[in-house]
């Protein structure tokens, strides 16, 4: 605790006549985009498996939070002592299986006594069972989030055979949009190709967004060794055939896994 109160003080000295201009010239909108990135950062960190890193980038994201409750209590609106005990509040109504008389013996219970407690005990009503993902999401987590919100209320397939064979029914709408030549149509079908794979994702208990990240990676590591071999060959990727192109790419497929 006396590390966490000195950088409490390090951050009041900083925004403080005196300090840091540019600390002192930061608003809740102007830090929006260090929160995004330093959140970033910390996801990158774990996906690295290194924890020095990791404890650095957390670090990072504490210093974001800690920045925004110091504006906070200069407003007169709340400090970081109401954020932990906003949060400390909340951990204990919502886990009343841990802190009360409740039973809950699996993730999934838990997950739906989670939802139940914010719509009956903190009443966070939405317009709508899909309501209150912030449109701000990667694209796919939103469309994860928004089938997982319509699955608990009944709407979902039951088996995995036929998610799958939602996806190849929207594959085949989407060749045929493509024959039609209209790229407002063939967008909307690829559009729903890709949440019928966020469908198949979840029923398959993975992570469509974790496995793209994990895709673009594959994809940069094996092109990046496939530069490398190309100039090792005295080849230049930009002036090579595809022949040649698909050569390379199946030799770096294999150096690098």
């Amino acid at each position: 605790m006396d590390e966490f109160r000195k950088l409490v003080q390090i951050m009041t000295r900083l925004r403080s006549e005196g300090g840091c201009e540019w600390d002192r010239a930061q608003t809740h909108d102007s830090l929006r985009q260090y929160l995004v990135e330093e959140t970033h950062e910390v996801v990158d960190a774990i996906r690295g498996g290194d924890p020095d890193s990791l404890c650095e980038e957390l670090g990072d994201l504490l210093l974001q939070i800690l920045f925004h409750a110091q504006i906070a209590k200069e407003n007169g609106q709340f400090d970081i002592t109401d954020v932990i005990a906003s949060i400390s509040e909340k951990m204990i109504r919502r886990h009343p299986h841990v802190f009360g008389e409740a039973t809950a013996d699996t993730p999934e219970a838990v997950s739906l006594q989670w939802d139940h407690i914010k719509r009956t005990v903190e009443n966070r009503f939405h317009e709508s069972i899909v309501g209150g993902i912030p449109r701000g999401f990667p694209s796919l987590l939103r469309a994860a989030k928004m089938s997982k919100k319509a699955a608990r209320a009944g709407f979902d397939w039951e088996r995995t055979e036929q998610v799958l064979e939602k996806v190849e029914e929207e594959f085949s709408e989407l060749k045929e949009a493509m024959t039609q030549g209209d790229p407002a149509h063939t967008e909307h079908e690829l559009g729903d190709v890709l949440f019928s794979l966020v469908n198949l994702a979840r029923f398959l208990g993975l992570s469509a967004e974790v496995a793209m990240v994990s895709a673009n990676e594959r994809f940069e590591r094996r092109f990046r060794e496939m530069e490398k071999i190309a100039s090792e060959t005295g080849h230049s990727i930009e002036n090579t055939d595809m022949r040649t192109l698909d050569r390379l790419w199946e030799m770096a497929k294999k150096s690098s896994s």
